[in-house]
């Protein structure tokens, strides 16, 4: 099956749509986030800063910031209705000293080089208009020591059914892909959903 465009904006901007995504997307984004959490616990991480770059409505790093309590969280996206959910799922959970969500292009990802001891990126590199830009950027705010942790959707036959699987990259296509970028040596990993690649 060939990749296809997008079946929707890069960015979300209508308030309806993002709120009907956080709703599809909720339990997946918990997913990862437990995912990513026992990844980072397995490789001795206790306490630190994570970013997650395209946080979206923050379900992913609102369970970090539940499973890390003396971490600091901070998502960014470009979506103003995302963000705005994901603060208010901040406020609800009690989370928000420990967890903010601001405006931010992961193309160009507004923080010094070395200030997060963890980023994750989930679903985004199919999404973005220069994937290994935002890859480069991710690199250069991680810590040398620090966590890295992709997931993105894989495309396969599955995209018959899910019509955004058909706009995802095959893992050929992602370690292409990454191959240019200046991340650091990791591991991929997939299933007949998603690919990651981690560190």
């Amino acid at each position: 099956m060939n990749r296809t465009p997008l079946t929707h904006e890069r960015i979300f901007r209508e308030e309806e749509f993002a709120g009907g995504y956080a709703r599809r997307h909720q339990k997946m984004a918990e997913k990862f986030g437990h995912e990513c959490a026992e990844k980072l616990t397995s490789r001795g991480f206790r306490t630190g800063r994570i970013l997650d770059a395209g946080c979206g409505f923050g379900g992913t790093a609102l369970v970090l910031a539940q499973r890390f309590p003396d971490s600091e969280i901070v998502g960014i996206d470009l979506s103003e209705p995302l963000l705005r959910l994901a603060n208010r799922n901040a406020q609800a959970a009690k989370l928000e000293r420990r967890a903010k969500f601001e405006i931010g292009d992961v193309e160009k990802i507004p923080y010094a080089n070395h200030s997060f001891d963890a980023v994750l990126n989930i679903n985004m590199v199919h999404i973005v208009e220069n994937p290994v830009q935002m890859l480069d950027e991710i690199e250069r705010v991680l810590a040398p020591e620090g966590f890295l942790f992709i997931a993105d959707l894989r495309r396969s036959v599955l995209g018959f059914i899910e019509k955004e699987i058909r706009a995802a990259l095959t893992l050929d296509e992602a370690k292409h892909l990454l191959s240019p970028s200046k991340l650091r040596a990791g591991k991929f990993s997939s299933n007949a959903l998603w690919w990651r690649y981690e560190t």
